[in-house]
């Protein structure tokens, strides 16, 4: 037994050598289009810093540029008809990380993962590019089984094949009238907000956010795991004004 634990703990230390693998293949439940989920942080640490060290996953087309499809109509396949791909108002620059995946996956530098123990004790970011209800439920139960803890928003909570990711994310809310349906439909909502709109009474305001004074990260936070409560945050980053345009 004390062999097989040593062989396998090396085992796993040679495997996270390699900083990320592919999850999943398959297709859009929307439109049937070709989807890849890639998962990397394996070997370095994040250098996001709201995010912390976090395990990344990137959705998205695996035959279309990631910039090519968040202008067009391909970025449907993995974002839906998201409001913030249509007017350009995503929190994602999908010119830098998910190109830079997206490329490394077109050379064919990730490998399928090989164990999914490679989660244990790890932080997962479920979807840091791309809906994450547009995998199959059951990849992410893969993960979380092994993971420590997790965040994720979906915008597709309105969808009937995102129900089975209730429990699990966030669901993603423009707007207070969104944020009342979710509720009302048993999804913990995540509401971006304008800094003048109110609180919603019960909701806790991201900790993590600069009106909060980045009291710490997401990796030490995770209020935003689909089961433990509503969560708002002030509208952020380089296209933080327009969101005033969907509230």
């Amino acid at each position: 037994m004390l062999l097989f634990y040593i062989h396998t703990s090396l085992s796993l230390t040679l495997m996270s050598k390699t900083n990320g693998y592919i999850l999943w293949e398959g297709a859009s439940p929307l439109d049937g289009a070709p989807l890849v989920l890639i998962a990397t942080g394996f070997a370095k640490s994040s250098e996001n810093e709201k995010t912390g060290d976090m395990i990344q996953t990137w959705i998205m087309r695996q035959d279309v540029h990631p910039v090519e499809a968040f202008k067009g109509d391909a970025g449907y396949s993995n974002c839906g008809d998201c409001v913030h791909r249509l007017l350009e108002t995503c929190y994602v620059n999908w010119g830098q990380a998910p190109t830079s995946v997206w490329r490394a996956y077109r050379r064919g530098s990730y490998e399928l993962i090989p164990s999914w123990e490679l989660f244990i004790d790890r932080m997962l970011r479920v979807g840091s590019a791309g809906d994450p209800a547009m995998v199959p439920a059951y990849i992410w139960h893969l993960a979380l089984e092994h993971a420590k803890d997790h965040t994720g928003y979906t915008h597709q909570w309105r969808e009937p094949f995102a129900h089975q990711l209730k429990g699990i994310v966030q669901a993603s809310c423009d707007g207070t009238q969104d944020y009342f349906d979710a509720t009302a439909h048993g999804w913990q909502p995540f509401l971006v907000k304008t800094e003048s709109d109110p609180t919603p009474e019960g909701a806790v305001h991201c900790p993590s956010s600069k009106e909060m004074g980045r009291k710490t990260n997401c990796a030490a936070c995770a209020l935003c795991d689909g089961a433990t409560t509503p969560v708002v945050i002030n509208a952020h980053g380089r296209s933080g004004k327009r969101v005033a345009l969907i509230n």
